[in-house]
């Protein structure tokens, strides 16, 4: 047989990665080793299946045809290898998302879900960064508000994320911000160093009026960005869900009202290769029927 399954696992692993170093941390192997699999599937074949531009690894035609079907085929393999060995016991999915929306809104939305359906185990997976676990298989879904724009990876359009500029009252005491200029002279928090956080406000504002932040307090989570805020550290470009509580208590101010700000439209994505899989369209159904009413005009 033309096809060892190891090898081909060691081909997709590469595939995945962009290069055989990677691969080869991945699996606790020698890049040569890595090499050499793929060699003795491309000598058994008789085609070449990848190529190299640069450091950058490319599939051939024949290349990503084998890909593409291992992407299909390899789920179900390990799928029945777990039922198999545990008993009839499937891996849980892994449901991706942000941060703060996966920790505030997922975990307590989901929970019917799971009671009505006990045979569907799921784990979570937080982060700012889910392209690549997808991609990697480390989770089976993500909902998320940036692009995926990988071919095999498909989407479908869930709800849209507003957000607010906000400070605490203690702070605008201290500092006079009246318009989005007035950001140059005081301390903004970002995920950022370089406030690239803050691109939907900037994309609401007139170029000749978007402020040059000049102190930009970097916080790398948007719940420590709340409590920063909060403690009066600065102004902070926040989605409006996550603060809808300060707001109403009046422990955060809501700052240009009259701004439109651009929002964000959280979407689910999952590979095309396990969309049909019964378990997906179980939570894709959910997650697609989600109701956020008491969110109000913050998740719409």
């Amino acid at each position: 047989m033309r096809f060892d399954l190891n090898k081909l696992e060691i081909l997709m692993e590469a595939v995945r990665r962009g290069n055989y170093s990677a691969a080869a941390r991945q699996l606790h192997l020698t890049p040569s080793a890595v090499s050499h699999a793929v060699a003795k599937l491309e000598a058994g074949l008789g085609f070449d299946l990848v190529e190299w531009r640069g450091r950058e690894l490319v599939l051939t035609d024949e290349g990503r045809l084998l890909y593409e079907t291992c992407e299909r085929v390899f789920p179900e393999v390990y799928e029945a290898e777990a039922r198999i060995l545990g008993g009839r016991a499937e891996k849980a999915l892994v449901l991706g998302a942000t941060v703060e929306f996966g920790s505030s809104v997922l975990v307590r939305k989901l929970r019917p879900l799971l009671e009505a359906h006990p045979e569907l185990r799921v784990d979570f997976y937080f982060s700012h960064e889910l392209a690549q676990p997808l991609l990697r298989d480390e989770i089976d879904l993500a909902v998320d508000c940036l692009p995926h724009t990988d071919p095999g990876v498909e989407c479908a359009q869930l709800f849209r994320e507003r957000y607010a500029v906000v400070a605490s009252p203690a702070f605008l005491a201290r500092h006079r911000v009246r318009s989005p200029l007035d950001l140059e002279r005081v301390p903004v928090l970002s995920l950022d160093k370089g406030g690239e956080w803050w691109r939907n406000m900037m994309g609401a504002v007139e170029p000749g009026r978007r402020p040059a932040f000049r102190r930009v307090v970097a916080v790398n989570h948007v719940r420590g960005m709340i409590n920063a805020a909060l403690a009066g550290y600065g102004a902070a470009f926040l989605p409006k869900y996550c603060v809808l509580g300060e707001l109403s208590r009046g422990r955060l101010k809501a700052l240009f009202p009259r701004l439109r700000l651009l929002d964000d439209r959280f979407c689910l994505y999952q590979k095309r290769s396990r969309a049909s899989r019964e378990k997906n369209q179980l939570l894709t159904r959910f997650l697609k029927g989600l109701k956020v009413d008491e969110f109000g005009d913050a998740l719409t």
